[in-house]
């Protein structure tokens, strides 16, 4: 329900801001206490509060008084009190538009899967590479390779039996969407994580995780959605991982092991 709200609000800010609470939900198709939940939940006191931050909101997305900014006065305790709260608030906003039914359907599709893959570019890669490492420590066989023409390789060879999970903040990446192109040929079930719901990436794959963070400031781009990101992955290896307990418990025995004996060689 919030992610429909929050798709709708995103691509059309400032017309939203002209609307009722009454006049939102009906455009939404949803209940006004679930407009009015959605404000609070991205920290306003109300929905008109919400409405005229909203107002404020460019046209060509530039910096406004819906981001929380760090001022270049502000003391250096200032600063980093600041970038926390953005990525807790990252957090609080991600979970709230996270539902059940999506992550049942994703995980059905990692468990089934013969191979996982990972797919991220740019700072994508930084996810993409935590997602392939934690689940490194499951019986699930996963890949991941940073170059592009490699994934572009390893996603033709993926098969409907498989399960891709796609990075990428903007969800425009032309080199990532070239890889879904290859992956949807190829018929691979393709979990998104993106910021925005109406991006390529997610209206293409068959499901979109969003990660939503509001910036400290305009230059920070894709920045605090990192944590947001790496939120999801462990959300989805967590929940893997205890449905895979015992044999997830022997490969994570046998990976400790491995680990260890390079920490204490024989002499």
């Amino acid at each position: 329900m919030h992610q429909k709200i929050a798709d709708y609000i995103f691509a059309q800010p400032q017309s939203v801001s002209e609307l009722t609470i009454n006049e939102l939900a009906e455009k939404v198709g949803v209940s006004t206490a679930s407009i009015s939940r959605f404000a609070k939940t991205v920290g306003y006191t109300n929905y008109r509060e919400f409405s005229m931050e909203l107002a404020n909101v460019k046209a060509d997305g530039a910096q406004s008084t819906i981001f929380k900014k760090i001022d270049p006065d502000d003391s250096m305790n200032t600063m980093a009190r600041k970038t926390f709260q953005a990525m807790i608030d990252a957090l609080i906003s991600t979970q709230a538009v996270l539902h059940e039914e999506t992550l049942d359907e994703a995980v059905e599709w990692i468990l089934r899967a013969h191979q996982l893959a990972f797919f991220g570019l740019g700072g994508s890669s930084v996810a993409a590479l935590d997602g392939y490492h934690k689940f490194l420590r499951t019986s699930i066989n996963s890949e991941y390779y940073p170059d592009y023409d490699v994934q572009l390789m390893q996603a033709a060879k993926l098969t409907k039996n498989d399960c891709a999970i796609m990075i990428s903040h903007s969800g425009e990446n032309q080199q990532t969407l070239t890889v879904l192109n290859q992956l949807k040929r190829n018929h691979v079930p393709v979990i998104a994580i993106t910021s925005y719901g109406r991006s390529s990436l997610a209206q293409k794959a068959d499901i979109a995780l969003l990660s939503l963070a509001d910036q400290v400031n305009q230059r920070s781009d894709g920045i605090y959605t990192l944590i947001a990101q790496l939120a999801l992955i462990d959300s989805l290896f967590t929940i893997v991982a205890i449905k895979l307990s015992h044999r997830t418990e022997a490969v994570m025995h046998r990976v400790r092991q491995a680990i260890d004996e390079t920490r204490n060689p024989e002499s």
